[in-house]
């Protein structure tokens, strides 16, 4: 049976935004940044299976207990509120963990805290966007630029635009419950194509995968490799996109092994 750890829960104020997060466990820090659609408390199956780190993890504005923004952000804006909280709770060094859009945003933050990041985990992560776009892929973006403002008025519009988000590849990305702001914030982050930034990941790097991701292929991971040079690749076989929630203890003991080193 899994230890259930004891988690605080806390919020801070950033830019005129009360950013919730959540803190677990006791050790060197490990801020995990989750993908779209999830927070914090998606979390709880893999922080349970560890030990010997405190995970602090933010619920990023627009999801979990945190508010939207006030306008539509891209990646460098929620980059940016992550390094202000990362400031805040005074944090040197630290390790981190980005899943798939989160691992975008995870990227940023590497790119510009080089020297306190000792550690990267990428689960999934969302980073190329363009390069292997499919015709299919393309025509499904195009439509999830336009939707809105062509069929938004009939009253097949919600079942019309997951299929959208489904052909893109987008599963987890489907924000069905978002506001205006967010739908336009999660069209902005789906163009932006952050793999120029590989490059400059200089510390060690975990690249954690599910083995049937149909988001994110297996093919990204096996890139991410190759361009990072102090990278470990481990494929979690049998799973799709959320290694870290179907199979955590999986997950758990390859980012601990990794941390550990």
């Amino acid at each position: 049976m899994i230890e259930t750890l004891e988690y605080k829960e806390d919020k801070i104020r950033i830019d005129n935004v009360d950013l919730f997060y959540r803190t677990a466990g006791e050790g060197k820090p490990v801020v995990i940044i989750h993908g779209w659609g999830a927070s914090s408390s998606f979390w709880e199956g893999f922080i349970n299976s560890t030990k010997g780190y405190k995970f602090i993890v933010p619920d990023l504005p627009g999801f979990g207990n945190t508010p939207s923004p006030d306008k539509v952000w891209g990646s460098e804006d929620y980059a940016g509120i992550i390094i202000k909280f990362i400031d805040a709770l005074k944090l040197e060094k630290f390790s981190l963990i980005g899943h798939s859009f989160g691992g975008g945003i995870a990227l940023i933050i590497v790119s510009r805290l080089k020297d306190r990041v000792e550690k990267l985990v990428l689960c999934d992560a969302a980073i190329v966007r363009e390069e292997r776009l499919s015709l299919r892929q393309r025509v499904s973006k195009f439509l999830a630029h336009i939707g809105s403002n062509v069929i938004s008025k009939t009253p097949i519009y919600p079942f019309l635009e997951r299929m959208v988000y489904k052909m893109a590849g987008a599963y987890d990305y489907y924000y069905v419950k978002s506001n205006p702001i967010m739908r336009d914030t999660f069209r902005k982050v789906i163009s932006e194509d952050l793999s120029h930034l590989l490059v400059e990941v200089n510390q060690p790097c975990l690249i954690v995968w599910g083995s049937k991701d149909k988001a994110t292929p297996v093919s990204d991971a096996i890139h991410f490799h190759e361009i990072i040079k102090d990278s470990e690749l481990k494929i979690i076989k049998g799973v799709g996109h959320n290694p870290y929630r179907k199979k955590p203890e999986e997950t758990a003991e390859a980012v601990i092994n990794f941390l550990n080193k």
